[in-house]
């Protein structure tokens, strides 16, 4: 046993279940999930939705998905939820390109996989569907949440980095700056794109109006991705 007076933090145990995460709103929706009778992969999934607003500095639903699952007869799967470059950025291309390096490069930018791995996740292993999963982050989103000290500091940090593109300054700053501890943070935009993947399950993102901006907004910058990148995503 630990020495109650050390400013240590005791171990958790649980009977029926246990979420782990960096955000407390995102362990609560993972709970409230597992609560009302969804499984490890439902809870995962709607928490994964959730950081995307606690903590847009580390995650996002532009981003890609990793997964590792334990299944009840002790077997484990594994999902790459990797995006892809654009086709058209084969070798010839690339040697002609002159590139040295990727950073801060529009040719960075790949396919973001995350959705698209939700949703398999869900079909293949989940009891809900995702536009249940999104829901408490849809929520989230036009309610606003608390920003954690750490996301503060991290925001802050980035500043520059942010004022620097038209579409990261329109949406994660005000008046030029980030928000401070405790301050509550609106994401509308994000909030409409959730719900037309909640609506329209992963072509909701892949194909329409969010995929036709995205790819939009990349080819003004030089990018290659396409309709035809987006549509061929798959984890």
């Amino acid at each position: 046993m630990r020495n109650f007076h050390d400013c240590t933090r005791s171990t958790t145990h649980g009977a029926n279940g246990m979420v782990a995460t960096s955000s407390v709103p995102a362990s609560v929706a993972a709970l409230d999930v597992l609560r009302h009778g969804g499984n490890a992969v439902d809870a995962a999934v709607t928490a994964s939705a959730v950081l995307c607003l606690c903590e847009p500095q580390m995650t996002g639903i532009g981003g890609d998905c990793f997964a590792i699952i334990g299944l009840p007869d002790g077997s484990v799967e594994g999902l790459n939820g990797s995006g892809r470059s654009s086709m058209q950025a084969d070798a010839d291309w690339l040697a002609a390109s002159g590139l040295n390096t990727l950073k801060d490069s529009v040719h960075a930018v790949t396919v973001p996989g995350a959705i698209d791995a939700w949703d398999r996740l869900l079909a293949r292993h989940g009891t809900i569907t995702l536009g249940d999963a999104l829901q408490p982050a849809i929520t989230l989103a036009e309610d606003g949440v608390a920003v954690a000290p750490r996301t503060a500091w991290d925001w802050s940090r980035n500043i520059e980095l942010l004022a620097g593109d038209e579409g990261s300054a329109l949406h994660f700053l005000r008046g030029g700056a980030g928000p401070s501890t405790g301050e509550v943070f609106r994401f509308p935009a994000l909030a409409g794109t959730l719900r037309l993947i909640a609506e329209n399950g992963r072509d909701g993102f892949y194909a329409g109006p969010v995929a036709e901006d995205i790819v939009s907004v990349l080819a003004a910058k030089g990018g290659l991705l396409t309709l035809d990148d987006f549509a061929a995503a798959e984890a």
